[in-house]
């Protein structure tokens, strides 16, 4: 690994930069990186590539039971049943980017070689300096620019909303539903618990930097423009997200990496089964049983990032 510290111009002096530059510097990909992520997550209506795929479960009514003598007993009439929703409607796409050229061995920042020569960083220096780091801190699990992270409302400061259609959706048998004077009731009436949305966090504000020099066309140093030098740490940190082997950036559910916003909970009703009759008449005699009990939680999933 070789980091190095580049020159930068203080008045009239040529200086090395300090490690707070350096840093400023860093923070500064990690801004960038906001304005044109390289891996980015929407949300789809199926297929998602983003797994394990979420299950949402609850429980519905059994089906009811007739006769025409007397009431079917408890043991007669179905139990209540779990229905299963899958939800795989998140993807990730990553950008196709080829490797920036450095046609000249001078587009990097120059630097003190320490036999007291000038000369530019390689794209490892870069990386190891510059990009390296950025790519730590935007995998750390914080609301960092360009990430994405999930949320229960469609609305959230600092962050876009990328889809008003649900990532995932909580629900539950709705036990005030099912009553016995509608014995046959339908059997699924599920009510809505959490709603659960994907968004991109916002770049925020742009953090200062002091630019450093390179080598020009001529041999001589110049001090890059910040359009120029913004545009060299943008590509760098672009490409190595998704091109370096143990760089790249990757979302998954429930897998390795740093939870990004909220868990989003499966929950179920616990009862065994709430038995109630309806009595029609002579002729027609009615039972059926009700989900009921508890809510508990029956899993979390977690979007999470990682550097792999």
């Amino acid at each position: 690994m070789a980091t190095r510290n580049p020159l930068f111009v203080d008045g009239t002096d040529l200086k090395e930069m300090s490690s707070t530059q350096i840093t400023e510097i860093v923070n500064r990909c990690i801004y960038l990186y906001g304005t044109d992520p390289s891996v980015t997550l929407t949300q789809v209506s199926s297929g998602g590539n983003v797994t394990p795929n979420l299950a949402d479960t609850r429980l519905q009514a059994g089906a009811s039971q007739s006769r025409a003598d007397r009431f079917p007993t408890e043991g007669e009439t179905a139990e209540p049943s779990t229905i299963t929703v899958n939800y795989d409607r998140i993807s990730q796409t990553n950008a196709s980017l080829s490797t920036p050229t450095d046609t000249n061995s001078k587009l990097y920042p120059a630097y003190y070689d320490g036999s007291g020569s000038i000369q530019a960083m390689s794209a490892t220096d870069v990386f190891d300096t510059f990009i390296d780091p950025a790519i730590t801190a935007l995998v750390d699990g914080t609301d960092r620019p360009g990430t994405f992270r999930i949320h229960t409302a469609t609305s959230l400061s600092g962050h876009t909303l990328m889809s008003s259609t649900v990532v995932f959706r909580d629900t539950r048998a709705n036990t005030s539903a099912y009553t016995a004077g509608g014995i046959g009731e339908t059997l699924d009436q599920p009510t809505t618990v959490t709603d659960y949305y994907l968004f991109r966090t916002n770049q925020g504000s742009a953090p200062t930097k002091t630019n450093p020099v390179q080598i020009n066309s001529d041999n001589d140093l110049q001090t890059y423009t910040d359009v120029n030098f913004d545009a060299m740490l943008l590509a760098e940190i672009r490409h190595h997200t998704v091109n370096t082997s143990g760089s790249t950036i990757s979302y998954n559910i429930n897998g390795s990496g740093n939870n990004r916003g909220s868990g989003m909970v499966d929950t179920k009703l616990n009862g065994s089964g709430n038995y109630q009759q309806r009595f029609v008449n002579a002729n027609d005699y009615r039972a059926q049983e009700f989900p009921n009990g508890a809510a508990q939680t029956i899993n979390t999933y977690f979007l999470r990032i990682r550097r792999s």
